[in-house]
């Protein structure tokens, strides 16, 4: 025995086929397809295929109001509430008349008439089995929960009668068209049920924010912009244009202890000491000086005239001062 034959023994042993083509993904299409004629096949042995699919959204009196009056409306409730309908045309509807009464399908096209409640009792069972095989046929596509809890209703006598039942809004329609046994005859079946609301996705309960701690942060992040002024005099404007590279300018009255920061006003807001810290020019905030005269004098402060009068008694010492 090969090599060969020894894998495909264990193979089968493990269950697995033997080149076994991969299946393609289920589409939506795909899936409402297998879901109708299983449910065809499995309700009264009717043989269908569906040749095309169509998926469209429109508001309900638009949808109606396009509604062929051969069609046979049977109501679709959710909860115990009429939440929709399927239509099935004349030619779906009497082969299954046909092969459920006759047990099998007529060579020729039925012809129009409408819909009676026998017809409806006939259709019930392909109803029932599409609508029970359509959810988890389309598992994991855009089908999802459209048709979770729908159940077959009774017949609506017409669309008027819909459009009054229904609660307006915006209707998703899946429309099937099928060819019947061999291909002869051409049936079609409409599902209309409200569009699937997008689920709610829980919202997250804001943080309580400490107000103060908030905009302190916000403050402190804050960019500020000070200038350190060393000192500040007055220049005529030939002198400072002839101002070069390497001449000393007399700074009168200037220390170490002259510089101000500046705010971008024009406000003093710190004294500070001109230094260095790591190799760089630097400040270090200090308490600014208690008003000195010549302060108070430049601020335009009237000073109190002070005399003093002697005894000639005893000389030097003060007696009074006015």
């Amino acid at each position: 025995m090969t090599d060969s034959s020894h894998i495909s023994i264990l193979r089968r042993m493990a269950g697995q086929a033997v080149d076994t083509p991969p299946v393609s993904p289920l589409t939506t299409s795909r899936a409402v397809r297998l879901a109708l004629v299983k449910a065809a096949s499995d309700a009264g042995g009717l043989v269908l295929r569906v040749a095309s699919t169509a998926d469209d959204v429109g508001q309900l009196d638009d949808l109606l109001g396009g509604l062929d009056t051969g069609l046979m409306l049977v109501g679709l409730d959710r909860r115990g509430a009429l939440a929709g309908f399927v239509a099935v045309d004349m030619q779906l509807r009497a082969a299954m008349v046909e092969v459920q009464t006759t047990g099998r399908l007529l060579d020729q096209p039925a012809d129009d008439r409408p819909a009676t409640g026998a017809d409806k009792a006939l259709c019930d069972p392909l109803l029932v089995a599409f609508l029970s095989a359509l959810p988890p046929a389309v598992t994991g596509t855009a089908y999802e929960g459209w048709v979770d809890d729908v159940t077959v209703g009774g017949r609506l006598a017409d669309s008027r009668l819909a459009g009054l039942l229904l609660e307006d809004g915006d209707y998703r329609v899946l429309r099937m068209n099928v060819e019947l046994g061999s291909g002869d005859r051409q049936g079609e079946v409409m599902l209309v049920l409200p569009v699937q609301a997008a689920p709610l996705m829980p919202q997250e309960q804001a943080p309580v924010m400490d107000w103060d701690m908030a905009f302190t942060a916000a403050v402190q992040d804050a960019p500020a912009m000070l200038t350190a002024r060393l000192h500040q005099f007055k220049m005529p404007l030939g002198r400072a244009q002839a101002l070069q590279v390497g001449q000393v300018v007399p700074l009168p009255g200037c220390t170490v202890n002259s510089v101000r920061l500046i705010a971008p006003d024009g406000r003093c807001v710190a004294q500070a000491k001109l230094g260095q810290s790591a190799g760089h020019r630097a400040v270090r905030i200090e308490l600014a000086p208690g008003p000195e005269m010549a302060d108070l004098v430049s601020t335009g402060v009237s000073l109190p005239e002070v005399g003093f009068s002697f005894d000639t008694a005893e000389e030097g010492e003060i007696l009074e001062g006015v």
